[in-house]
């Protein structure tokens, strides 16, 4: 199980980099032909999309891992149940457009919401597909495709900004990558669904499934509820500016944690029944994803005066100390992704429920208190509700699976110390190599180039130090089976 939870972290690596390096690739050239004004339109129809397709697929595609064996009848029931809410949301972001888009601070973004809308359905049609390939444990598969669809999803969107759609080439971006991800799903798993629908199925595995996308909609409402509370109090600018420092850390979030959190649910799933291994596993990854993160995350956070005007142009320099300021969200970003799939196997939906209306109550509260305040300051707060909430979420998971707190952060602790040396090394020594010229000058790049080569030496050594052997040993076996293995089985 390790070696083939290993191998699946390896691909998902491969899958999820390859994914957020085209979008962010997009996204970047996008920002530089784009105002801040602009991308917070958007964000605002794929707020309500992204809403939309937790409602639609997020609670009934959690029974394909659960079960102990996938009949005829479940596998139509979750496909149909799907997609027949897919319709419904679609049909209802195109009828409340309007309404929607004004409730979100943007009347302005009515027909992205309708458009993004439309997009659900389509994502829908490939999510059982993908629910089974990844319970087989079959990254591979989708690995090699998805590296692909980037290519061609991401080439379509660049088409479509040269020819200056302006923020549709945002929606074409998003209608391109969720049909190629439907038809490489159905490629890596070769499945037609049938016409065994069952009324009393659907029902039998909503009561958990609707637990689990409740949790899933509450988490989706603390980054959204942001965006309406700025888009208020603030406007759509701030939106964009705001959301552009959050792309800075969240390719990280996606590109390095969510690989490991995509194998923790078949992985924890299949370790369900001997709770000792199952604590076990849980703070393995947890740790191993921090390894990975935390320095990822630090350095971006310290670099942000030079990568952002690099990356996304001069316009969006005001995003540089918020991004500084939402690095900090490291360590719950890591603890995050792996709470919910280690409850939702454990049947622990009212936990997680819990636990996300408690974070959206706060969000609101810390948020509307900060706003008026500017972005610098709305940015803290968010990070201070994280951390507040972050001992409780240590609490509730400690109760509800036995996983203790303290081993946890014992597990996390050298690469979170390890990171903030390194933060603290390449700051200063920022500071003594000032550049003239823009942020694309050669200086400019050289000075970023030692100083990535300078934190990646210093962090190394200071983990390496701070770790035990043990843990050095543990940690070199894991990083040698994350090469994707040719055989996924």
């Amino acid at each position: 199980m390790s070696r083939r939870a290993a191998g699946a972290v390896g691909w998902s690596i491969v899958r999820f980099g390859g994914d957020q390096v085209f979008a962010f690739v997009i996204f970047a050239a996008l920002a530089h032909r784009l105002d801040p004004a602009t991308f917070g339109v958007f964000i605002v129809g794929l707020a309500v999309a992204e809403v939309g397709k937790i409602i639609a697929q997020g609670g009934l595609v959690s029974s394909l891992y659960r079960a102990p064996e996938i009949t005829a009848r479940l596998a139509d029931t979750v496909f149909w149940g799907n997609l027949g809410m897919a319709l419904l949301v679609a049909i209802t972001c195109v009828v409340l457009r309007h309404p929607l888009a004004e409730a979100m601070g943007s009347p302005s973004a009515a027909p992205v919401v309708a458009a993004l809308g439309c997009v659900v359905p389509v994502s829908a049609a490939g999510a059982s597909h993908m629910s089974r390939t990844l319970r087989a444990f079959g990254h591979r598969a989708l690995a090699i495709r998805s590296l692909g669809a980037g290519v061609i999803g991401g080439t379509l969107a660049l088409l479509a900004a040269q020819a200056g759609w302006g923020v549709w080439a945002l929606v074409a971006q998003r209608f391109a990558s969720e049909t190629i991800s439907t038809l490489v799903a159905w490629h890596a798993f070769r499945w037609k669904p049938g016409l065994q629908f069952s009324w009393t199925t659907l029902r039998a595995q909503w009561r958990l499934g609707a637990g689990v996308a409740g949790s899933q909609l509450l988490l989706v409402a603390l980054n959204r509820t942001q965006d309406m509370i700025l888009g208020h109090s603030i406007g759509p600018a701030a939106v964009g500016v705001y959301r552009t420092a959050w792309k800075s850390i969240e390719v990280v979030a996606q590109g390095v944690i969510s690989p490991f959190a995509s194998v923790a649910v078949p992985t924890l799933a299949k370790l369900q029944h001997d709770l000792p291994v199952f604590r076990r596993g849980y703070v393995r990854m947890v740790s191993a994803t921090a390894t990975i993160a935390f320095p990822a995350i630090a350095g971006i956070g310290v670099l942000a005066d030079a990568l952002i005007p690099l990356l996304f142009g001069p316009q969006w320099v005001q995003s540089v100390p918020v991004a500084r300021v939402l690095c900090l969200l490291a360590p719950p970003f890591a603890l995050n992704f792996f709470a919910d799939p280690a409850l939702t196997v454990l049947g622990k939906a009212g936990v997680m429920a819990r636990l996300a209306g408690i974070q959206l109550v706060l969000t609101v509260l810390f948020c509307l208190a900060a706003a008026p305040y500017g972005l610098v300051w709305f940015a803290a707060a968010y990070v201070l509700r994280a951390y507040v909430t972050l001992a409780l979420q240590l609490g509730l998971l400690q109760r509800a699976t036995g996983v203790r707190a303290i081993e946890v952060l014992a597990g996390i602790a050298p690469p979170l110390g390890a990171a903030v040396v390194m933060a603290i090394v390449v700051w200063g020594t920022g500071d003594t190599m000032p550049v003239d010229g823009g942020p694309r000058s050669l200086p400019a790049l050289a000075r970023m180039v030692f100083l990535v080569t300078q934190g990646v030496l210093v962090y190394v050594g200071v983990l390496l130090a701070l770790m035990g052997r043990s843990r050095r040993m543990e940690l070199a076996t894991f990083l040698r089976r994350l090469r994707p293995a040719r055989r996924t089985s």
